[in-house]
């Protein structure tokens, strides 16, 4: 009766919320002109903006392909008037060319992602040309005892994509680039996949054949529409191909690749969102190193697209680093039927679009996050923990009883490459975690999603052992037990199919997983704390059909994009759903421990 109450109910409980402050992901900052999102790590004190000058070949670089050397630079194919960078691209050239004082590079890695007709492509080309032209290896003067650039002796510069003819498209423009003077100077022979210089050195079309691994090592590689290279299409390899050329080069090459890119869509897998997820666990500081220069500018998120006033705001700022873009006819692109959402958004917005089937919608999902929520000692809460052995993730989701907050507490997931052999989640640090949140905080509810993985000792659950001891020492603090009655448990709640009362419980999952989806694609009331693992399982959650509607799973069974964090989210607000409609928890009062709180 009470999974019935709960599903009659739940709609009017899950909107007693407050709304989120949007807010920027980690690694983003607004511009106060433009209001474009941006992430490009230009540095705003003045003093520190100097250093980074004064430790970058990027000014001279700039200074050499706009004519202001004794050699001849760029030439605009379009006009046949001295090349001229944006304001942006340059900051870029600084960042991306900027060493420190052991003479390293900053960035290993860099991605240039802009909306469709901001000058990706131009701007891949010209690099590739400083690449294989200009002075843009990095050595030590020896008299001067400073770091300066000189020309590689011999470069290998690549260009790299999902198809030969748009590899052959950057090369054309790259050639286009290179007038009558600066051909004849550096002595270059263009060529439709190959232009060589006399002295040896060459830019040319990278194919995914693993010959092309084999041969010299490349000095620079540009990686063009990494959101089309996907495992289907092929991309995956020629994107490994391309790391494995530059990994595999000299010290003193210090070779990189560089991504130009459009915003990809959420949930492909493609090369494009793989490094954008790397990006951010950098900068939300869950990676050792960073050392990915991500340069994007974009509307913001919250934009709606049939109201024609932010239309055009937000395209101006996602075209704020282009003056040519023809403002008023992409108002109209964007506004054609023939234009889907998702279209105008991730080619004219330069944001991140959902899938097809995904669970929610990435952006709005973004947009209602609020880092300055906190949990207090003393808020009384609900969890929830998803369960895994190995595989998956093992995660742990509160939801605040009187907002609807939701906030990660932990999450224990594989790790990657060598370090994840034999890995098993520590039931140990699970527990210290599920323990120290009973003492923080004061817990109504607790539901507990074993794994069916088996303890290798003994062949019973994984999980059991502890779920037992939770419920030992839980079960007179829950007001509200998770599988209620003689037989029930406190903390329990299995939803394997094969267990009693998992068809209830598998349909009230389902019925908020719907709900969950609905405020924050339509009602833009679900606040969250915004945190970097929550929002990557969140965007990684995919729409999967069953009897009582739509529920949330992985993209499939043996994907490594994991949805746990979002299957907890989800568990929790269900809790509290469950709490609010038991009559038997009063609210307000808070207590930290044995002292009360006023």
């Amino acid at each position: 009766m009470w999974i019935l109450l709960c599903l009659l109910s739940l709609r009017g409980l899950l909107t007693l919320r407050t709304t989120a402050t949007s807010e920027v992901l980690p690694g983003y900052r607004i511009d106060p002109v433009t209001g474009a999102w941006l992430t490009i790590p230009w540095p705003l004190d003045p003093r520190k903006k100097d250093l980074l000058i004064a430790s970058s070949l990027g000014p001279d670089l700039i200074d050499w392909a706009e004519w202001r050397t004794d050699e001849p630079g760029l030439t605009d194919y379009l006009t046949g008037k001295p090349w001229r960078f944006t304001a942006g691209q340059k900051r870029f050239l600084i960042l991306w060319y900027a060493f420190d004082a052991r003479g390293r590079w900053l960035y290993r890695s860099g991605v240039k992602r802009g909306a469709k007709g901001t000058g990706k492509d131009p701007f891949g080309a010209a690099l590739c040309d400083i690449e294989l032209i200009g002075r843009s290896q990095l050595v030590l003067n020896d008299d001067t005892g400073l770091y300066e650039g000189m020309r590689h002796t011999m470069p290998l510069v690549q260009i790299a994509s999902n198809s030969e003819a748009q590899s052959k498209d950057m090369l054309r423009i790259a050639n286009g680039l290179l007038g009558r003077e600066a051909r004849d100077y550096f002595q270059i022979d263009p060529g439709e996949t190959r232009t060589i210089l006399k002295d040896g050195g060459r830019l040319e079309v990278l194919t995914a054949s693993e010959k092309s691994s084999e041969g010299d090592p490349a000095t620079f590689i540009a990686l063009n529409e990494s959101h089309h290279m996907t495992e289907s299409s092929g991309g995956h390899r020629i994107a490994e191909v391309a790391r494995r050329n530059v990994g595999k080069s000299p010290a003193a090459l210090q070779a990189r690749l560089c991504e130009l890119t459009n915003a990809h869509r959420m949930g492909t897998d493609s090369v494009a969102e793989r490094t954008f997820n790397a990006w951010q666990a950098q900068v939300s500081g869950h990676a050792l190193r960073r050392d990915i220069l991500y340069d994007s500018i974009e509307a913001d998120p919250a934009t709606r697209l049939h109201v024609e006033d932010e239309l055009a705001a937000a395209l101006r700022a996602a075209y704020s680093d282009a003056p040519w873009a023809d403002l008023e006819r992409l108002v109209d692109e964007v506004l054609d039927p023939r234009t889907s959402p998702g279209d105008s958004i991730r080619f004219y917005l330069n944001g991140l679009a959902a899938a097809e089937d995904a669970w929610v919608d990435p952006r709005k999902f973004d947009a209602l996050a609020d880092s300055s929520l906190k949990l207090e000692p003393g808020d009384q809460i609900v969890m929830f923990l998803d369960c895994s052995k190995s595989e998956d993730a093992t995660g742990l989701v509160g939801c605040r009883l009187s907002d609807g907050a939701v906030f990660q507490l932990g999450v224990w997931q594989k790790p990657h490459g060598d370090r994840g052999k034999g890995w098993l989640a520590p039931r140990d640090q699970v527990d210290g975690v599920v323990r120290r949140s009973f003492d923080l905080y004061r817990v109504e509810w607790f539901g507990v999603d074993p794994s069916p993985a088996t303890d290798d000792q003994d062949e019973t659950l994984y999980w059991r052992a502890l779920i037992d001891s939770w419920h030992r020492d839980f079960s007179k603090k829950l007001t509200v037990w998770a599988t209620p009655g003689a037989q029930g448990n406190s903390v329990l709640f299995d939803m394997r199919m094969s267990q009693r009362g998992a068809v209830q419980r598998n349909q009230l999952f389902t019925e908020v997983a719907m709900l969950t989806a609905q405020e924050v694609d339509e009602d833009s009331g679900f606040p969250h704390d915004g945190s970097s693992a929550l929002r990557t399982h969140v965007h990684n959650a995919k729409r999967r059909p069953n009897q009582w509607g739509y529920s949330i799973g992985k993209a499939s069974r043996d994907s490594a994009q994991l949805v746990d964090l979002a299957v907890c989210m989800v568990g929790a607000r269900m809790g509290r759903g469950i709490v609010l409609n038991s009559g038997k928890v009063r609210q307000g009062s808070r207590a930290a421990g044995k002292v009360l709180v006023l």
